[in-house]
């Protein structure tokens, strides 16, 4: 009862009372229950009219200034995400840091979840021309928690990479989110299998089928048994399709094929990876993801 609740802080000011941050702090968080921005932004005006107050009163006169910190901001963050604004949460994330303020990990995420989860259709009819994404927004938050600007104890966690390679795949961006799958790795997060299977459908929608091809080779190499999934066997039978395709002409001696176990053998029973041979061929294609 958002009313109530702003009903309440008048009735504690006309009693004499004078409300403190955790007074304001519970309203805002109000707020971000119910998603409601304009009474967000009210609390956030009140609070900046207290500060107004308290560089005119005397240092002398007993109290705390009252000032937005990291609980006001977080929950004001957390409003814009329920609200589906995510450039407000963006905005509200660099005035913290501006401030000098320290947003934790969890914030940054909620930050890259609400630009995550909105398409940039839902909130702007016309894209001005140059401006980015919401997901390469979600790509330079994750830059910051990773940077030397980054506020103490802040770095990308297991969720930070979840969002992402979901973004990611569902943007049709399957080589960062391939990108993102090989980071999370080297910081020590086993990705799980849905992870994969989202980039390898991303890779198939993009018409790549032996880059997913790839990222089913990275599956294998931490555990993982694509024939047991049925979106995956499919893709890595059209990987294989294709494959057949570009070896036209290549000697059948040498030519390696799928040994039903995931391995890759020619005929004299040599076994390949699947990266080995994908990347013998002179395709532009490939040379890009590398560079990628």
């Amino acid at each position: 009862n958002i009313l109530g609740a702003f009903d309440l802080l008048r009735q504690l000011k006309e009693d004499g009372l004078e409300p403190t941050i955790v007074t304001y702090g519970s309203l805002m968080t109000a707020c971000e229950r119910v998603g409601d921005i304009e009474s967000a932004s009210k609390v956030f005006r009140m609070v900046k009219e207290e500060e107004r107050r308290a560089s005119n009163t005397s240092a002398d006169e007993e109290g705390d200034p009252i000032r937005a910190n990291e609980i006001i901001y977080g929950a004001a963050i957390s409003c814009c995400r329920k609200a589906r604004q995510p450039e407000r949460a963006l905005l509200l994330l660099r005035k913290m840091i501006s401030e000098k303020l320290s947003p934790n990990t969890a914030t940054f995420n909620t930050v890259i979840a609400a630009l995550s989860e909105v398409r940039q259709s839902d909130t702007k009819k016309d894209t001005t021309a140059g401006e980015g994404q919401l997901w390469e927004k979600a790509l330079a938050v994750h830059k910051v928690m990773k940077s030397k600007h980054a506020p103490p104890g802040v770095a990308p966690n297991r969720q930070t990479y979840n969002i992402l390679v979901r973004c990611l795949s569902a943007n049709l961006q399957p080589a960062h989110a391939e990108s993102m799958l090989a980071e999370m790795r080297n910081a020590g997060f086993v990705p799980d299998v849905d992870l994969y299977t989202m980039t390898v459908r991303s890779h198939e929608r993009c018409g790549n089928p032996l880059k997913a091809l790839r990222v089913m080779e990275a599956m294998r190499e931490v555990g993982y048994d694509f024939y047991e999934i049925k979106v995956l066997d499919e893709a890595f039978k059209n990987g294989v399709r294709v494959l057949n395709r570009l070896g036209k002409g290549l000697s059948s001696s040498n030519y390696p094929v799928n040994d039903g176990e995931g391995a890759m053998v020619d005929s004299r029973g040599r076994s390949y990876s699947m990266n080995d041979e994908i990347m013998d061929f002179d395709n532009e294609d490939y040379r890009m993801a590398d560079s990628l």
